[in-house]
């Protein structure tokens, strides 16, 4: 009986704790919310669209074919048109982030499609390292889009390539036929001369290759350290920041009011201290990042973009800690609310799960968060910096996300200061 009574103790602590029993509760359910809002994308809703750039260097009758044919064929692809007169138009779009693969249908495609002699052109994906899953998406649908919407053409070039192998007398066409239906794939048998030249005429070939982005060096690795860094600082801040509880429940706070230190000072001491432990924290797994794995940011200007955007995301994940520690009455409340916040930010935010894998959705609501805009700041300042970038158009690009995060520092900062009154 003695034992069931510890049990009894147990469950009338956690009841009492209103709090942590509905985070108990609502925790599990909104993580798998999230979650299943990202991989069900992958089933037969087809939600997770990847942007590709299409690039018609051919403005031919079958070339608007194909793109039709591409924006038909799948819901899982997001095709825009852009301009430019060569390929170097398209590996800018993708080098600078705004796509992560472009496709180029290649001047003369259309004239070679319709003479059975020539070669066609191959269709050319270009596409960004950092994104696994856009070349594959891309060459899939370019696979699928170059029969459904070149059939005509691609029928009437398999006849005429045909009779120019076996001319018009039938016991070839006849052996040809037969060859076909006898040949079993994967066995000992060898595809002869005419069938070869048939498969390789009557076929659009797709070549794939990535564009030089930035430093070079490897890329997820580039985007992991840009991602891992922000969760880690927003759980730093957490800690630092929830020593205020502590000082609290010690007294010590109550000390510093008798000494003429006010709670303004108190709480931007804090902040201030966070924000440091957070830079350095940054700081050092940069090093780490650039000495173990290749990641590159010596250029200068990437220096004075880092020295710029680091203290300003330590900021907003101070200020957060901050308005946290006020909202929770004891360290283990503040503790339990901090871990999940930070969680649920770090899943919505692209911590956990890359933001290229989840559905529009969920990425318009992770664009609202400042993790989500810190971890593109960094993206575009360690892997989008290219050779011909100043410091004006990089602060440029991130500006958005620099105007964010502050924002969130201000009313976080300013929260924390009106929770923080109210204790005694």
């Amino acid at each position: 009986m003695k034992r069931l009574a510890l049990l009894r103790i147990a469950w009338i602590t956690l009841h009492r704790d209103r709090l942590g029993l509905l985070l108990y509760a609502l925790v599990p359910i909104i993580f798998l919310s999230i979650f299943a809002s990202v991989f069900q994308g992958f089933g037969r809703n087809g939600d997770n669209q990847v942007r590709i750039a299409l690039l018609d260097l051919d403005q031919s009758p079958a070339s608007k074919a194909l793109e039709a044919a591409v924006k038909e064929s799948s819901s899982r692809v997001n095709l825009e048109t852009i301009q430019g007169a060569d390929v170097a138009a398209a590996d800018r779009q993708v080098a600078s982030g705004a796509f992560p693969a472009a496709v180029i249908i290649p001047s003369g495609f259309g004239k070679a499609l319709a003479d059975p002699t020539a070669t066609i052109p191959p269709l050319l994906v270009r596409f960004d390292p950092a994104n696994p899953i856009a070349p594959d998406f891309a060459k899939g649908v370019l696979a699928g889009a170059t029969w459904k919407g070149l059939a005509p053409q691609m029928l009437g070039r398999e006849i005429r390539v045909l009779e120019m192998l076996t001319g018009e007398l039938t016991p070839p066409q006849r052996k040809l036929a037969d060859s076909l239906q006898s040949f079993q794939s994967g066995s000992d048998s060898k595809v002869s001369p005419m069938i070869a030249r048939l498969a390789d005429a009557t076929q659009v070939p797709i070549d794939g290759s990535p564009v030089t982005v930035g430093q070079g060096g490897p890329s997820l690795v580039t985007y992991y350290t840009a991602a891992i860094g922000v969760m880690f600082m927003l759980f730093s801040a957490l800690s630092t920041t929830g020593w205020l509880l502590e000082d609290q429940e010690r007294g010590v706070l109550d000390r510093m009011r008798a000494s003429g230190i006010g709670p303004w000072a108190v709480l931007l001491n804090r902040f201030v201290f966070a924000i440091m432990v957070g830079s350095v924290q940054i700081a050092v797994m940069l090093a780490w990042a650039a000495v173990a794995f290749g990641v590159r940011f010596f250029s200068f200007r990437q220096v004075i973009a880092l020295l710029i955007l680091v203290p300003m995301v330590a900021a907003a994940a101070a200020g957060l800690g901050l308005l946290i520690t006020g909202i929770a009455r004891t360290r283990r409340q503040q503790t339990t609310i901090g871990t999940i916040t930070v969680l649920i930010l770090s899943a919505v935010g692209g911590s956990m799960i890359p933001i290229f894998l989840m559905p529009p959705g969920l990425q318009a609501i992770g664009d609202w968060a400042f993790n989500a805009r810190a971890i593109k700041a960094m993206q575009q300042v360690l892997w989008y910096t290219s050779s011909d970038d100043t410091l004006g158009a990089m602060l440029g690009r991130i500006s958005p996300a620099l105007a964010l995060i502050f924002g969130t520092t201000v009313v976080c900062l300013v929260g924390a200061r009106v929770a923080i009154s109210r204790w005694h």
